[in-house]
Order: C-alpha cells, then sequence, then structure tokens
C-alpha cells in the first residue's frame, strides 16, 4: 500500500508526521447515520488508526437517500447499522481496526463508551442524547466535533474542555434542540457537508492542527447558500453547569 497516502501527505500542515499522529490515535463516532457514517468513511479512508461505532439501530428504507455506509441489501438483511458500517468500512482500509458497539448512549455506559479515545464525533439526533455525550466528553477531557443537520441547514462546534464554550454554553436547556432530523425532512447533500466539515475538524485535531481548529459555532444553509459563523454564545462570564463539573446527565460519583 505504498503511496496510498501520499496525496494528503503532501497537504503542508498535514504532511507525513501528521499521517503517522493519525495512524496512532483512534476516535470514537456516536450515531452512525447521515452524519456520522459519511464522517466515519472519511476517517477510514484517511488511514485513521482506531474507529469505534455507537449506535443501537438497524438500516431502514428511509436512510439510504443520506447514510453512505448502507444499501439495499443491508436493510433486506436486517444486519445492525454498526455490523454493515464495519464490514463496509473494512473493505475501504483493512489497516483500521474498527470496533462495533451496538449500543445506545446511556449515562451508565458513556463514560465506558469514549474511554480511551483521542475524539469523538457527535451523529446523534436527540437532544438529551447530545448533551449526555457533551458531558462525558468534558468529564473525560476529549474533544468532541458536534455536527448537526435537519432540512438544508445545519450546524458545526468544536468543543474543547477547558478551553472554549460547550455544547451547553451554546444550548443552556437540555430540551434545547442542537439541530438534528425533524418532521420537516433533511436532504441527503446537507447530511455529507455537515459531515465532510465534521471529519475535516476531527481529522486537524489527530494531525495536530488543534491551532487552526474551528472556534465559535458554523451555522450553514445550503437553500439558498449562506455560511455564518457565530462567534459566543455570550452566555455568563465562568461557563455553564457542565464547563464547572456539574454533570445533569452523568451518574453521581
Amino acid at each position: 500500500m505504498d503511496g496510498r497516502y501520499a496525496r494528503q501527505e503532501r497537504f503542508g500542515p498535514w504532511g507525513q508526521a501528521g499521517q503517522e499522529r493519525l495512524r496512532r490515535a483512534k476516535a470514537v463516532v456516536v450515531g452512525i447515520g447521515g452524519l456520522g457514517g459519511t464522517a466515519a468513511m472519511l476517517l477510514a479512508r484517511a488511514g485513521l488508526g482506531g474507529l469505534r461505532l455507537v449506535d443501537p439501530d438497524y438500516p431502514a428504507w428511509d436512510n439510504l437517500h443520506r447514510q453512505v455506509l448502507f444499501n439495499e441489501q443491508d436493510v433486506l438483511s436486517e444486519r445492525s447499522k454498526v455490523e454493515a458500517a464495519t464490514t463496509y468500512l473494512r473493505s475501504l482500509n483493512r489497516a483500521v481496526a474498527v470496533e462495533p458497539r451496538q449500543e445506545a448512549l446511556q449515562p451508565d455506559n458513556a463514560l465506558e463508551l469514549l474511554a480511551g479515545c483521542d475524539v469523538v464525533l457527535d451523529g446523534l439526533d436527540s437532544a438529551a442524547a447530545r448533551q449526555l455525550l457533551n458531558e462525558a466528553c468534558l468529564k473525560l477531557g476529549i474533544p468532541l466535533v458536534h455536527a448537526g443537520v435537519t432540512q438544508a441547514q445545519g450546524q458545526l462546534l468544536v468543543v474543547l474542555p477547558g478551553q472554549g464554550p460547550c455544547l451547553r454554553c451554546w444550548f443552556p436547556r437540555l430540551s434545547d434542540p442542537p439541530q438534528g432530523w425533524s418532521a420537516g425532512g433533511v436532504i441527503g447533500p446537507a447530511a455529507t457537508c455537515l459531515a465532510s466539515l465534521q471529519a475535516t475538524e476531527a481529522l486537524k485535531l489527530l494531525v495536530g492542527a488543534q491551532e487552526q481548529v474551528l472556534r465559535g459555532l458554523l451555522a450553514v444553509e445550503l437553500w439558498p447558500l449562506r455560511f455564518r459563523l457565530l462567534d459566543s454564545p455570550g452566555n455568563q462570564a465562568g461557563g455553564c453547569p457542565a464547563c464547572r463539573g456539574e454533570y445533569d446527565l452523568l451518574p453521581v460519583g
């Protein structure tokens, strides 16, 4: 496989040193749908060393317009998303250690599911689950790359524990929905666009280019096309309860 990563290694901020860091790194993708599945595919193609996939569900017909890891046979065979995704990702790059976990993120397993990884990617579609993921990443000190998508728009946020606002800083009420699937539907290109941005931010962290990581919240609209960067959540000085280590969703102790 000599030269497999040559073209991305020629990218100056990446280089061979970044590729080696990537080979030794591990990411967790929580939610293997339109966002998480596409991001996982891009990380595997780039040569990430380890990839843990967390999702309790099965592929469905209404997934196929936007979820790139699955095909009609996966729906008919009733294989789980993580099983089908693992087969596909291993066919793309056998050097990537893919670990499927057919589980839903819960307060009693969140810390264990994220343990030992270098970055977490949020592919969830539930406000409560995303806030739980945010708390777990803060507690473990692991960077979180959040993306959300609905209809033809979405958002992107990188949470660096102890270095800036977290997801709850931007969405103070636990019921506030960081954008995800809604009754209004979603188009495939919107999910793919946000997932590509999400994977890029994760790769910056994994190859050692943290100084280039997104600061603020990026709002993306595709119909019509518009990008906006929001600099600050405007919350009180000192951050939110989660930033102070006061967790509402993780078990006490």
